[in-house]
């Protein structure tokens, strides 16, 4: 047990002055990428920016690995040495002083009496102290841990979904977004399914996407409005969002504790759609106000607008409208 604490302390101590110099260093970064964005940046492609954030969250995620090596830690390190016992078997030391006749007269049993008297009194063992930072530390495995643990729940909530859904009745549907994905330069197109869930459209899935439409949706939608929506899904399997996505999303978990990161990921998820929102208008021949018009439509029908597209991070994560 003495070890397990001491190793616990040890792996603290360094996690949270790791910790404290990621913190303010990344907050510095994020504030000078902030600034090189608004003055340079401004009338680049939002697919440019988007990655200028995507390499920063993964900045973040390597940080740690960049600095510092972890050998054992000295605390462990010295326990070990301290905790050594000596041999049993080790010699006394001879006195210099000259021998006594009463010393040479005595019996086995004064003899044997005398060396138990030289032995040393046992001492009690008290268990280490748990400093503070491996409270902090544990609190932040518990919380990671939880994060972790509703990404698999909402992915069950989406493997429920998709069991659930089934493809589109009228297959001018599925007509319909073989030829987008052409149009888009997507050599396979997506699977395409229908659910009576209220939810916003997204896609999931790696190897196979997958483009969930609200059946109630699809069919309140005019032809224009239609295309749209699909060509914002397509352009989201077009640009690999759903494997890209990923960087932002465990730099938010790791760093659940900091406003910069959350702020990161916030910045990245932005420019993502805004980088959809111009492939899907450069590919649907309409203007910016007709597309913006749609997009109002179907973010006011979704009555559960993030639970499936944050769902959607385990299986893929999310390229769904915004």
């Amino acid at each position: 047990m003495t070890a397990i604490i001491e190793s616990l302390n040890a792996v603290a101590a360094v996690w949270t002055d790791r910790m404290w110099i990621i913190v303010w260093q990344s907050a510095i970064l994020a504030a000078a990428v902030a600034l090189i964005a608004s003055l340079f940046l401004r009338r680049v492609p939002p697919s440019i920016r988007y990655w200028v954030w995507q390499i920063l969250a993964l900045k973040l995620l390597l940080m740690p690995f960049w600095t510092f090596a972890i050998p054992m830690p000295p605390v462990i390190a010295t326990y070990r040495v301290l905790s050594t016992p000596e041999p049993e078997n080790a010699p006394l030391a001879k006195s210099t002083e000259p021998a006594d006749a009463s010393t040479a007269t005595l019996a086995p049993a004064d003899y044997t009496d005398g060396v138990s008297k030289l032995k040393p009194p046992v001492a009690a063992v008290s268990l280490p102290r748990v400093i503070w930072q491996s409270w902090l530390f544990s609190v932040w495995v518990s919380v990671v841990i939880a994060q972790i643990g509703r990404l698999l729940w909402q992915r069950r909530r989406l493997q429920r979904l998709l069991r659930g859904s089934r493809p589109p009745a009228d297959n001018a549907l599925a007509i319909l977004v073989a030829e987008l994905a052409r149009q888009v330069g997507l050599a396979k197109s997506p699977r395409v399914v229908t659910t009576s869930t209220d939810c916003s459209p997204f896609v999931c899935g790696i190897r196979d996407a997958v483009l969930v439409l609200p059946a109630r949706l699809a069919g309140s939608l005019s032809p224009v409005e239609l295309r749209h929506v699909l060509l914002h899904e397509l352009a989201h399997v077009r640009r690999r969002d759903l494997v890209s996505g990923w960087i932002s999303e465990l730099a938010r978990i790791a760093y659940f504790f900091h406003p910069v990161v959350h702020w990161i990921a916030y910045r990245a998820r932005l420019e993502r759609e805004l980088a959809c929102d111009q492939l899907a208008m450069a590919n649907s021949g309409n203007d910016a106000r007709e597309y913006a018009a749609t997009l109002v439509r179907v973010v006011s029908h979704s009555s559960e607008p993030s639970v499936f597209k944050t769902a959607a991070v385990s299986a893929g994560l999310d390229g769904g409208t915004p």
